[in-house]
């Protein structure tokens, strides 16, 4: 077994997060148990709640199989750890930082004058150091740094007796020398822009808190990477009375700056092996036309988009590069001694221009296309077809319960199509909310065939998933000239063989059942 450490920081990286569950729902991470530290100033974010639903679900649907698996449908394990400084109502950086008493201890240096506040003065308005944080640092990276590392150390400081979710999390990297450690965030925003530079600096601080003999030593023993995502969406001015927001027409300012800094930051060299940068020239507007822009909180929760795979892609590729070559060459003890590498690269499209399996996933685009394939079939097979209900009301799966069913059920609508799951967010789920930005920036089609995203509730029952899921040109059919339709295929070739009543495992053993029987019939 293999385990990933993840980190996904602000709203950017919890969308990035939910690209990383779904490539394990689809079995990308074969034997692979992922840490995933979930890590935002704004408790209440959308995008923060809407990714714990979603490993939520699928614990839930693994929760009968014991660690992990391979070649079959959410392979990996997922351990989920959050983390969220506590800043309530009213919290800003005047109270956190006691910048009242600052401005009382003043010194006289040779007839110079000033005060422990000066420096603050430098870089902070008042109106920044008086915002509420609660939702966040509003691209105000100069002050989201400090408050962030300062977070990190509270919390170890306060916790390390007791093991909070960051604790924890922290303890496991100690415990683990030679992990692989990913982090996901944008270099634009307040959060992940604020956390990327320091984050792996104030986990060796926890760390050095935890530690009983005061030298828990993370940087040196343990492999960093990050993809950074410059600005690739924009937003209306939200409707607040704050001074301080942020805006989405400094995204483009804000990241030439960030980069700059990463060009030329040796500390930053010296902690990550592999930074990703992606980006692209147009941004998307996210803004919803039947809601107001907002700062934060449960009702920004912004739409999936093509770049969040492409960056989840990203973190498949560290992960590889890591086990495949850094560590044939490079023992432990000179792990630091590896420079780090800046990669970019740009996504092209396919002759028909439209993203394809090969955009995202280069030399294992044939893996994706197969794995995502049998994930997309089963999400028409156990959705519209409900075909987990069939096999409860036979006797081959009658160990399945109501709960079990709900849960296969509701993970692939996520996947698919959100419609009637959650009032807040109804309609597209993650591929087809990829699909439609994909056409928003002017492609012609992504993954698959677009009739497979053009279907409504009764034709997505009767869709043909053997012929018109995959676009024409390729190889992956499967042939139902003796049966009726591809369900009735599927059905046939899946079998009724008697699965005990007894056995705990029904849910894995029915997901391992649909993905070889989607194997075979599509030749994979």
């Amino acid at each position: 077994m293999n385990t990933y450490n993840v980190i996904a920081i602000g709203g950017t990286g919890m969308r990035c997060a939910e690209s990383l569950v779904q490539l394990c729902a689809m079995g990308m991470f074969d034997n692979t148990e992922i840490n995933l530290l979930a890590l935002d100033t704004d408790f209440e974010n959308g995008n923060f709640k809407r990714l714990k639903t979603l490993v939520d679900n699928y614990n839930r649907i693994t929760a009968d199989r014991d660690g992990v698996a391979s070649d079959t449908l959410f392979s990996a394990k997922i351990n989920y750890f959050t983390f969220s400084p506590t800043y309530t109502s009213g919290t800003c950086f005047d109270i956190i930082s006691r910048y009242s008493e600052a401005q009382t201890n003043t010194h006289d240096d040779d007839g110079v004058k000033w005060q422990d506040s000066d420096l603050v003065d430098l870089f902070l308005t008042p109106e920044m150091r008086k915002m509420d944080l609660q939702h966040g640092y509003r691209a105000q990276t100069q002050m989201g740094s400090m408050l962030m590392y300062h977070a990190i150390k509270e919390e170890a400081l306060n916790n390390k007796q007791r093991g909070s979710d960051l604790v924890r999390y922290v303890e496991q990297l100690m415990s683990n020398p030679g992990s692989i450690v990913f982090m996901f965030g944008s270099v634009f925003g307040g959060t992940g822009a604020s956390s990327i530079p320091i984050l792996p600096h104030a986990l060796q601080e926890a760390a050095r808190i935890i530690s009983k003999d005061g030298q828990g030593d993370l940087l040196s023993k343990n492999y960093f990477g990050t993809v950074m995502l410059t600005n690739y969406f924009s937003f209306d001015s939200p409707n607040t009375k704050d001074e301080v927001y942020a805006t989405s027409d400094k995204f483009a300012l804000n990241s030439q700056a960030a980069l700059s800094f990463y060009d030329e930051d040796e500390t930053v060299k010296s902690t990550y092996k592999r930074l990703y940068l992606i980006g692209r020239e147009r941004p998307r507007n996210v803004s919803r036309k039947e809601t107001e822009s907002v700062t934060g909180g449960a009702a920004q929760r912004n739409p999936e988009d093509y770049i969040e795979l492409a960056a989840a892609s990203a973190a498949y590729d560290f992960y590889h590069w890591v086990q495949e070559h850094l560590a044939k060459t490079i023992s432990n003890k000179n792990l630091g001694a590896a420079t780090a590498e800046i990669y970019y690269r740009t996504i092209s499209s396919d002759e028909e221009d439209c993203l394809s399996f090969e955009s995202f996933f280069g030399a294992d685009k044939d893996k994706f296309a197969q794995k995502c394939g049998i994930m997309m079939a089963s999400a028409f097979l156990f959705g519209p077809q409900d075909f987990a209900t069939n096999r409860r009301n036979h006797s081959s799966f009658s160990a399945l319960t109501e709960a079990d069913v709900k849960n296969i059920r509701d993970f692939f609508r996520h996947f698919y199509d959100l419609e009637g799951i959650d009032e807040q967010e109804p309609g597209s789920g993650w591929i087809r909310q990829m699909q439609e930005s994909a056409i928003e920036q002017g492609y012609q089609g992504f993954l698959f065939n677009q009739a497979a995203y053009n279907t409504t509730p009764n034709s997505a029952r009767k869709f043909k998933y053997n012929e018109q899921m995959y676009p024409e040109k390729s190889a992956f059919k499967f042939d139902t000239s003796l049966l009726s339709n591809a369900y009735d295929t599927f059905k046939k070739e899946f079998g009724d063989m008697v699965f005990s009543d007894s056995d705990k495992s029904a849910v894995s053993a029915l997901l391992k059942r649909t993905y070889d029987t989607f194997s075979k019939l599509y030749g994979f």
